[in-house]
């Protein structure tokens, strides 16, 4: 038959594009993104059967979907007024937004779908990944979706290329469409859509990874369609036709082998019969007519819309990137027929393609550089954007300004990229934040607050099992600290304390655990994972409420609330209270009707935590009282608050040794009671030897080390660092090399007299050594401590680059959480610029 002759039957195609078409320049863009859900085991996709597979997934998920749809009895699509979820064959999971202008609420309305997804999959042993190509298994480890439908479609690939099954178990993709007001309009920008689809591919490709090995090509996917069917894939062969329009894309509908067809509710095979042979028995409804233009897969494909299927799947920041990138570009006639005049030749896009291939940013592409073509079409979208939309284009700008096609960030990377995005909600969440810490005993009264900053720190599941190795090679060198002090006199004199305090070390608690609350502060290097020790702290461990309040605060923080099920918060203080009740019921005097108190010289004291704790431990039924240590009296045998003038039987001592010793003749009823095992006192003196700064020396000495295995002496050579007594002999070599080095007060806390040479002139430098010389100083090696960006956007409108310290919270030997805190500075102390955030597991 001629092409005119095919008119009649083409009608009804060509009516339902036209039917299409919008009345005006709507904006509004249509999304579509597909997912791997990978199992952190063996790396293979989630099957659709099983008790964890996608059956399961959209069963649990369906109560949220009013519409559900069955193929040969099992759940493949959910759908409400704004998403619907599919399948793809290789349980590729599919989210489509319906069509909207508002590219924030597209990508809300995604985020917030995905929410329930990542929730129920953090239960289970897989995990959502977004890239092009499967990176994990080869498509044959894939198990199809046992659909008729995927059947006979691999079944037909396997006749027309090497790549099909690829295609369908191992690529994902993101799809976005535009609307087109006419028939014109739809051939401009098809045209479009198809000369600047090489760019568009190359500026989203997302497989670093494929198959389990390192990817090379960077359109890997475009690759795979090309040999997955030439006749259906890749370019409109009729693309630049004279007479190209609906008529000429319908008159290939109708000539193309349609594959299969649904026969009342079940996929049969059309035996390479075309479509017009298949509708002159099936008809052309708009189900019918729906399905007719999904059997083919070119690079843009028309349906009442224009469907761009250039992008790798990509996370939500970049995928939001591109939809600004494709709002701005084509909703401008001027930016249209600008891109127009790029080429009239198919063959011309196919060079595009392999020169990108081949050459990537130093390509030429339709004569033009390819990053400097790049640039000129993101300069190009945002005058079609307003100043909110022209933001998201930031983080797809970064990749061409680095050369780069790098979007695996890291979720620090990731926050900031959003909050580039999301200024102004972002400004409004610090501040709510920041607001709700002064109206918090974080408050401490005047300008004294809790300051933070607006990224959570993140870190991985493998990040906790490293800090619960760290905790426990460590726990088990204090313990032999203890032990050997106890025993061994010539460790006694190592430390050198006064005989007042060794005989209170030398007083054996009555409880199992020689140290039942610490704090392990190291310098962690979140990429190589290595790390140096700081400081331990024992005595007067604090901050944990801090840590939990701020957690609190996090339902305000508008970045985390995007994904708050993705991570795992360990809590400090309620479990804090029930280690120390395990503890202290181990003590013989101990007994159901015991009172607590909880000690320390108050105006040193964080004493707003300190009624924290009281309050926990009396909704845990224990009487208890915040008391001064020395407002105490020892009579008959029984320790007494003079406040309230009843007994204290355990003592939560956060009173510091140092503090202790310098009032030693002030709160002798405590000492007394203490001696004479009147009190169970969590935590005895004997935590004092790991407190004290000295213990790093400790460690080193001979002495010392032949009480440590062979790999406990290596764990200490590697991770603590070089320590010296800060006299004469160490002042030239320490003066010499001022950034190398810090000094510290043996014992003291809070970071108090701690000084770094790297935040000094060479002459303060010289100063700060001279008047703490022979001072019971020491000096140490300084480790410089790994940057992270971030930003106070209460007081900043900049990123910047912040010190970080990792506090290991440890209970009764095992690690119990982590305290995160930066610095702008070289010292990470509340009395120099620190900075508290709160600390994240990725789930």
């Amino acid at each position: 038959m001629t092409k005119s002759n095919n008119r009649s039957i083409m009608m009804p195609l060509i009516d339902y594009f036209q039917k299409g078409a919008k009345n005006r320049q709507t904006g509004q863009i249509g999304l579509e993104v597909e997912h791997f859900l990978i199992s952190k085991k063996d790396g293979k996709p989630m099957p659709y059967h099983g008790s964890h597979g996608v059956g399961w997934l959209l069963e649990t998920l369906k109560d949220d979907y009013p519409k559900h749809y069955y193929e040969q009895g099992q759940l493949i699509g959910l759908e409400s007024k704004e998403v619907l979820i599919t399948l793809e064959p290789g349980s590729q999971l599919e989210i489509s937004i319906a069509c909207m202008a508002d590219l924030d609420q597209i990508l809300t309305i995604y985020l917030r779908s995905l929410k329930p997804i990542l929730n129920v999959l953090s239960k289970t042993e897989y995990e959502c990944c977004w890239s092009g190509g499967l990176p994990t298994v080869s498509a044959g480890q894939v198990v199809r979706i046992d659909k008729k439908r995927y059947e006979l479609m691999e079944r037909w690939f396997e006749k027309t290329g090497t790549r099909g099954k690829e295609m369908m178990k191992a690529t994902a993709a993101v799809h976005v469409s535009v609307d087109y007001q006419d028939e014109e309009d739809f051939i401009r920008k098809y045209r479009v859509a198809n000369i600047l689809h090489p760019l568009f591919a190359f500026l989203c490709s997302h497989t670093p990874v494929y198959a389990g090995i390192k990817n090379e090509d960077i359109l890997l996917r475009d690759s795979i369609w090309q040999d997955t069917d030439s006749a259906r894939c890749g370019i409109f062969p009729k693309l630049f036709d004279a007479d190209f329009g609906f008529e000429t894309y319908a008159q290939a509908i109708q000539e193309m082998p349609l594959i299969l067809m649904n026969d009342q509710g079940q996929f049969i095979d059309t035996q390479a019969k075309t479509c017009e042979e298949v509708a002159q028995i099936y008809g052309y409804d708009h189900q019918a007519i729906a399905h007719y233009l999904s059997m083919v897969f070119w690079n843009v494909r028309l349906k009442q819309f224009i469907e761009i299927r250039s992008a790798d799947s990509m996370p939500p920041l970049y995928t939001q990137a591109y939809c600004a990138l494709i709002k701005g570009l084509f909703y401008q006639e001027s930016t249209i027929h600008k891109y127009l005049a790029l080429t009239t030749q198919v063959q011309d896009i196919q060079k595009a393609l392999d020169h990108l291939r081949k050459d990537g940013y130093d390509a030429q592409v339709y004569g033009y550089g390819a990053k400097d073509l790049l640039q000129t079409m993101l300069e190009d979208a945002k005058k079609g954007l307003d100043p909110k939309e022209q933001a998201y284009l930031m983080p797809l700008e970064e990749l061409v300004s680095m050369r780069s096609h790098r979007m695996d960030l890291s979720i620090e990377e990731s926050y900031r990229k959003w909050i580039e995005t999301h200024w102004l909600s972002s400004k409004e969440s610090a501040m709510a934040i920041t607001h709700a810490i002064q109206k918090s005993e974080l408050n401490l009264g005047g300008n004294m607050y809790t300051r933070t900053l607006h990224i959570p720190k993140i870190f991985t599941q493998q990040d906790k099992q490293i800090f619960q190795s760290i905790v426990k090679t460590t726990y088990g060198i204090f313990t032999k600290v203890i032990q050997a002090y106890k025993k061994d006199a010539e460790i006694r004199k190592c430390f050198g304390f006064s005989s007042d305090l060794e005989e209170l070390i030398l007083c054996e608690p009555a409880y199992a655990s020689p140290i039942p609350i610490c704090r392990i502060d190291i310098f962690y290097h979140e990429n190589t994972k290595d790390f140096a020790f700081c400081e331990f702290n024992t005595d007067g461990t604090s901050a944990m409420n801090e840590n939990k309040r701020l957690n609190d605060f996090l339902k305000l923080n508008n970045i985390y609330q995007k994904d708050p099920h993705a991570y795992e918060i360990l809590e400090l203080v309620d479990s804090w209270a029930d280690a120390l009740i395990q503890t202290m019921n181990q003590d013989p005097i101990v007994s159901r009707n015991s009172r607590i108190g909880i000690c320390d010289f108050l105006e040193n004291a964080y004493y707003t935590e300190l009624y924290v704790f009281e309050k926990v431990f009396q909704e845990k039924g224990y009487d208890c009282e915040v008391i001064d240590i020395r407002q105490l009296e020892y009579t008959n045998g029984k320790l007494i608050s003079k406040e309230t003038k009843k007994p204290i039987d355990v003592i939560y001592r956060r009173a510091v040794t140092r503090d202790v010793m310098d009032h030693y003749d002030e709160i002798q009823p405590f000492i007394q009671a203490y001696k004479d095992h009147a009190i169970c006192c969590i935590g005895a003196f004997q935590t004092q030897l790991v407190h004290h700064k000295q213990i790093t020396q400790v460690l080193m000495d001979p002495r010392m080390q032949k009480y440590f295995t062979q790999e406990e002496v290596k764990f200490i050579e590697a991770h603590c660092p070089l320590t010296y007594d800060l006299t004469e002999s160490i002042l030239e070599k320490v003066t010499a090399n001022k950034d190398q080095w810090i000094i510290k007060p043996k014992d003291s806390y809070a970071s108090k007299g701690v000084w770094a040479g790297v935040d000094l002139h060479l002459e303060q430098w010289k100063t700060v050594l001279e008047a703490h010389l022979d001072q019971n100083y020491i000096v140490q090696r300084y480790v410089t401590p790994y940057h992270t960006t971030n930003i106070d956007l209460v007081n900043q409108e900049v990123f910047m680059e912040y010190s970080n310290m990792t506090g290991l919270y440890v209970y009764n030997g095992e690690l119990a959480g982590v305290y995160s805190r930066l610095s702008d500075g070289g010292i990470i102390s509340t009395q120099y610029n620190e900075k508290t955030i709160s600390t994240l597991f990725l789930r």
